[in-house]
Parts: C-alpha cells; sequence; structure tokens
C-alpha cells in the first residue's frame, strides 16, 4: 500500500494535469461541504442522524418489532361481502335509496333464496377465448368420451339426483322439479302401462318398461321423449345424445360473502371428485358443475392473488434496480425489508380503518405497490457512491444528507397532491388519496429510519466489495504497478 501511495504521489508531482485535476477536485469538494453547513436542511438532517446514531440499536429492534406487527395485521385484510362498487358517499340520494332498498323484506328474501347451478356431462370445461378480451368468450368442446347408453351409465345418472339432493349444498329448483332421467323412466312405466302408447314410444322405445333401456335402442328412445316433452336439458346430434345437464339450487348466491361462496365450491367439488373416481361408470365420470355464482367467488380470489403477486413482483424489480444500482447484496436486502415495511405497514392501516380488499381498493393497492419502493432505491444507491472501504456510519450520513431534501421535497409534493384528493365525491379518489397519504408517510419512514438504521447498524463498510472483486478476476483492470483498482481506491480513502 505504501508502495502505491508512492507512486501515486510521484505521478502527481510529474503530470501537472493531474495535479490540477485533484486540486479541482478538492476545491468543488469544499464548496459542497461549505453549501452543507450554510443549508437549513442540510444541518438539520445533519443532527437528526446524530440523533438516529446514538439510538440505532434500540430503533433497529423497534424495527424488526414494527414489521412483524404490521404483517400480522395485514394479513387478516378481508375480501368484501358483497360485489356492490359503491362509488358515491351515502349522503348522495342514490346510496341512501340502494341502502334503503336492501333493508326491504323482498331484497332479504330474494338474497336467502340461493342461485342455479348446474352439472354438465358431454361438454368439457375448456377456455378457449381471449383471456385478455372479456368479449371473447369459449366455443363449445364436446367431450367425445360421453356415452349413456350403457347399462351402468343409465343406472348411475337415475340414482344421482337422489344422492345430489340429499346433501347440504344443494337442494331442487322447485318442488315438482324432476331430473331428465328420473322423468324419463317415469315416462316410461307410464306408457308400459297403456293400452294405447303414443306413437314415439311404439316406434323407437322397443318396449322398455323402465331404465335401463336397452344400448342398441337407448339413444332414439330418450330423443324422441325429449322432443315430444320438450326437455332442453338432453341435447342429441346425429342420433345420440351429446348433452345432458342437471339443475339445482345453490344455498349461496353469487353477491354472498367470499367464505361462503369459498365453502359452497370446496362442497361441491369435494363431493364431485368422490363422485368420479368412487361412483361414476366410465362415459359418465366426467361431469363438472357451474354456476353464476361462481364469478363472483373467482373475481374475489383473483383480487387477493394479484394483490400478492403484486407486492412479490415489486419486491423482484425493485430488489434488481438496487442490486444493479448499488452492486451490492446486502444494501439490496436492506432494500426489500423497508420495501416490505411499506407494504405491511400500509395495509394494517387499512385494516384499522376498516377496509377490505375490493375492486376499487386492488385498483389503489397496484398504484401502492408502485409507490413504496423510489425512496428506499434512492437511499441505497448513495450509500454505495463512495467507492472502496468506508465506515458505515459516514456511507449512512452521506446517503441520508445528499439524497434525504430530494426526498422530502417528493414526499411533500406527493401528500399534497393526496390531501386535494380527500375533499373529493367519488369514492376512488378519496380512497386513493388515503391509500396514497399512508404509502408516502410508510415510504419516508421506511428510508429514513429503517432503511437508514439498518445501514448505520449492520451495514457494509465495502458494500461492492464482492461484486468488485468478481469484476477484477474476471476482467478487471490493473494499474500500471501492478495493484488492483480496489486496493488503489483503499489508498486514497486512507490518505
Amino acid at each position: 500500500l505504501k508502495k502505491v501511495f508512492l507512486q501515486k504521489k510521484k505521478n502527481s508531482r510529474t503530470n501537472p494535469n493531474n495535479n490540477n485535476n485533484k486540486q479541482q477536485e478538492d476545491n468543488e469538494e469544499e464548496e459542497d461541504n461549505r453549501k452543507a453547513r450554510g443549508s437549513f436542511i442540510h444541518s438539520t438532517l445533519s443532527g437528526y442522524y446524530k440523533l438516529l446514531h446514538m439510538v440505532r440499536w434500540p430503533l433497529l429492534i423497534c424495527c424488526g418489532v414494527a414489521v412483524i406487527v404490521s404483517a400480522l395485521s395485514a394479513s387478516s385484510l378481508s375480501l368484501p361481502d358483497s360485489s356492490d362498487v359503491r362509488v358515491v358517499p351515502q349522503s348522495v340520494q342514490y346510496e341512501k335509496h340502494f341502502a334503503w332498498n336492501k333493508n326491504l323484506l323482498s331484497t332479504s328474501l330474494q338474497s336467502n333464496s340461493g342461485s342455479e347451478a348446474f352439472i354438465i356431462w358431454g361438454v368439457r370445461p375448456a377456455d378457449t377465448g381471449d383471456r385478455n378480451n372479456p368479449d371473447s368468450w369459449t366455443t363449445l368442446e364436446l367431450d367425445e368420451s360421453f356415452d349413456l347408453k350403457s347399462t351402468d351409465a343409465q343406472n348411475y345418472m337415475l340414482d344421482f339426483c337422489g344422492r345430489l339432493f340429499s346433501t347440504d349444498f344443494a337442494k331442487k329448483t322447485s318442488v315438482d322439479y324432476s331430473c331428465a332421467m328420473n322423468a324419463f323412466d317415469d315416462w316410461l312405466k307410464e306408457q308400459a302401462a297403456l293400452d294405447n302408447p303414443t306413437e314415439t314410444y311404439s316406434s323407437l322405445c322397443v318396449g322398455a318398461t323402465s331404465v335401463p333401456v336397452r344400448e342398441d335402442s337407448f339413444d332414439q328412445c330418450m330423443i324422441g321423449w325429449s322432443k315430444m316433452v320438450g326437455e332442453s336439458s338432453v341435447l342429441a346430434q346425429d342420433g345420440k345424445i351429446k348433452i345432458m345437464l342437471v339443475r339445482a339450487q345453490s344455498i349461496a348466491r353469487y353477491d354472498s360473502p367470499y367464505d361462503v361462496l369459498d365453502d359452497e365450491w370446496n362442497k361441491y367439488e369435494d363431493w364431485f371428485n368422490v363422485e368420479r373416481r368412487d361412483t361414476a361408470p366410465v362415459g359418465v365420470n366426467q361431469m363438472y358443475h357451474s354456476s353464476e355464482d361462481f364469478w363472483w367467488y373467482d373475481t374475489n380470489g383473483q383480487m387477493l392473488a394479484t394483490a400478492i403477486t403484486g407486492a412479490a413482483i415489486a419486491l423482484a424489480c425493485a430488489a434488481v434496480v438496487v442490486f444493479l444500482s448499488s452492486r451490492s447484496l446486502v444494501i439490496t436486502m436492506f432494500a426489500v425489508i423497508s420495501i416490505g415495511y411499506v407494504l405491511v405497514a400500509t395495509s394494517a392501516c387499512l385494516v384499522v380503518l376498516g377496509w377490505e380488499l375490493g375492486f376499487l381498493e386492488s385498483i389503489c393497492f397496484a398504484i401502492l405497490i408502485g409507490l413504496s419502493c423510489d425512496f428506499v432505491i434512492h437511499f441505497g444507491h448513495a450509500y454505495t457512491h463512495h467507492r472502496g472501504t468506508l465506515s458505515r456510519s459516514d456511507r449512512a450520513k452521506y446517503a441520508l444528507i445528499s439524497m434525504g431534501p430530494s426526498i422530502l421535497a417528493a414526499a411533500a409534493t406527493t401528500l399534497a397532491g393526496a390531501t386535494i384528493m380527500l375533499f373529493t365525491v367519488i369514492t376512488f379518489f378519496q380512497k386513493f388519496a388515503i391509500i396514497l397519504f399512508l404509502t408516502i408517510v410508510h415510504s419516508t419512514l421506511g428510508s429514513f429510519v429503517v432503511f437508514i438504521v439498518l445501514a448505520d447498524c449492520i451495514g457494509p463498510s465495502y458494500p461492492t466489495r464482492v461484486i468488485d472483486s468478481l469484476v477484477t478476476r474476471f476482467g478487471g483492470n490493473k494499474n500500471n504497478d501492478g495493484t488492483s483498482e480496489e486496493e488503489s481506491v483503499d489508498v486514497e480513502n486512507e490518505t
């Protein structure tokens, strides 16, 4: 190191240009220091750092507790109980009418009446439409394995509705409702007892008295019956039954709370999984259930999944940006912890305010994720500004004083905009303002407290050592005296 230092000193004497450049850099640094000493915001941040540095270890413990408590509270952010999206305050006449209508007996009876579900054979649950275009629907995909004419299949379908309607999650759509196979069986028994049966029975059913019908005449007999009575739950093509439906009344409605719909969905799924595996014979064991109830259920679940996925994507992208700008894995980890604090602390505040993760809140939450990254990224980059080895306290102080004024100015202007939106009438803008306000407040705390405390307590003194050593080993530059560039930087810092 002494050899490097003497060589640099000799070079500065023999090369006037280097000496002039060094003098110019010293003058610029002295000018910056003079401005810092004379600036109110810089002196204030310097005093703030001195105070933070004295209590950094207790603050580190407090930050850890705050992150854990906020995460536990944020995990209780629930999904909405209703699919209704209200866009104006309750003081508006439209909302007053909506609240009055919900208290009517007819509305209460309707909400408790459940809705219709379908059990489908002969169609595959395929989605061939454009998932990014709500107006693009799927095409009808037939299940070629569906075959109803075997004796086992007919007996299974005859007993199916009795088992389904004996469960606690499905009931008949009306008192006199009868499934197609059961109605067909009753018709056969009735026609067999008549002296003059209908032409359809005489010509197509070859004397069948009940289900099961002979396999060679089953399709034509049931198709003829469905056409005669107008049964819409039996669909045929080219003389063969292709689709069969069973209707059921679900206990839940499409606008029921998410937990109720989730319980209903799982009951259907569990019951049908057992049916397919243990009871249904080949040919009729690919049925599935569908209902409008589960559109809102799926939307609710996707909003929650999108919020979690968005947070994960934001953390991953922020980590990449911080790593590329700081070239330090430790600083990247500090940034991820700080951004995670912003996310969970803001979500915890929403829980305290009694919010749910509804449609409007999900849009605002997506914006929250993007805003939570900015401040910490700037601090992370500033921390690694000085090359080589420098004490963590000097680096943390430099990051705070150099980037603090800009970050505070950005926070102040954003809070001013959020404050104005608090007085709007449309609910979306009010909620957006609240989330924006909370995000900026916690972003400021996350950067000025969480990140700076982490850096000041356990931050690296040479944050880019690993990356710099790899660059040097696999193609880094060497000085004329054989020393690495990192060693020269260390000598300069020590000098």
